[in-house]
């Protein structure tokens, strides 16, 4: 989640940046864009709290001594 967080503070600028220099050339702009990033980085940040948490879980469901007979 910290390394998502950092990546998102990161590409955020980084991408508001390119859209502004993308839609100075139309003459026709959308001027109030900043929601599809709010949006991208809430679907990013839940799709990593769902890996970690399907596979803290799968984790937590196994028994360690039948996965160490399985060796």
């Amino acid at each position: 989640m910290v390394l998502v967080s950092i990546a998102c503070v990161i590409g955020i600028p980084l991408a508001v940046w390119a859209a502004r220099v993308y839609l100075e050339r139309f003459a026709y702009r959308v001027e109030n864009y900043g929601w599809v990033f709010v949006v991208a980085v809430i679907i990013s940040l839940g799709i990593a709290f769902g890996t970690v948490l399907w596979q803290t879980l799968k984790a937590a469901k196994t028994n360690p001594a039948i996965e160490l007979k399985k060796e």
